[in-house]
């Protein structure tokens, strides 16, 4: 199917739904017992028309990179979405400038469409030294775009002043029972900063399934309730979604997800009515460090 594209106004697209690729191929080390398989789980999600795939260098050590690298070898490049983060750690001008390079390698591409920096910067780490070198990486072609993951107001701010480049994008954690980007304004901010926020965790591994609001709209609109989860984060101004997929067949029921649109009543009668809603993410946000020059 074609996945749906939403575009902000510098001319900046990014498909509505991507393939988070997180555990696979390892967590903190690297995993090679399901290598073909999950290759395939790829290939198969290719095929199935997904084109954005979120992972990151520090998922199985590098090694999801590798997987995916092997996984889109022989597609066109031109028509995938590839984005990649940079840890925390290696948020320098040097750190950033190599650990780019090194997930090119393992990615076997040229260039991200999106390099995100993956939460903000440790304390002894400026976001000024990183944002120089990822403006230096757009500048250069390594990159297309820059996106943020886990950042307040303030440093996606501050992150924005020294950059020439747009910040296209903040990565939350954000769901029909995790509001923390409502609660503390981000939502509102991206969408009247013209950025998007990119929801992780989409369906809380399936935590929120015993919710009655939910049953009724997916009754009402003929969907389940994790089509009608994720429609209604991929139905609001500025916020698409990156979920991960445990077999070809909650692929299929994602995809459902995606050739319609929740009504505004509906988006905002499980805004306002969803049960036992968590104001603070899976990833704490921290609103009271200062933002190093």
């Amino acid at each position: 199917m074609q996945i749906p594209i939403k575009k902000l106004t510098n001319g900046f697209e990014i498909p509505s739904y991507g393939m988070g690729l997180s555990r696979m191929g390892g967590s903190d080390e690297a995993d090679y017992s399901q290598d073909e398989e999950w290759v395939q789980a790829i290939k198969g999600a290719i095929n199935s028309g997904i084109t954005h795939f979120d992972t990151a260098e520090v998922y199985g050590a590098g090694h999801n990179e590798e997987l995916l690298g092997q996984a889109i070898k022989g597609a066109d490049r031109s028509k995938l979405f590839i984005a990649s983060k940079v840890w925390a750690s290696h948020q320098t001008y040097d750190g950033i400038m190599k650990a780019c390079e090194d997930s090119l390698k393992r990615l076997g591409t040229d260039y991200l469409d999106l390099y995100t920096m993956h939460s903000f910067p440790e304390p002894d780490k400026p976001i000024a030294k990183a944002m120089r070198a990822l403006t230096e990486l757009v500048d250069q072609g390594d990159i297309k775009n820059i996106g943020a993951s886990n950042f307040t107001i303030n440093r996606l701010q501050a992150a924005q002043d020294i950059s020439p480049h747009k910040i296209v994008c903040n990565q939350l954690h954000y769901n029909v029972k995790f509001r923390e980007p409502e609660h503390r304004g981000i939502l509102k901010y991206c969408q009247d900063n013209d950025v998007f926020l990119v929801a992780w965790k989409p369906l809380q591994r399936g935590a929120l399934s015993e919710a009655t609001i939910l049953d009724e709209l997916a009754a009402k609109y003929g969907k389940t309730w994790r089509q009608v989860a994720i429609n209604w984060l991929i139905s609001q101004k500025n916020v698409v979604t990156i979920c991960k997929a445990s077999s070809p067949d909650h692929l299929n029921e994602n995809l459902g997800a995606l050739d319609w649109k929740m009504s505004p009543e509906d988006i905002e009668s499980v805004r306002n009515e969803f049960p036992d809603q968590a104001v603070i993410g899976n990833w704490p946000l921290n609103y009271d460090a200062s933002e190093p020059a």
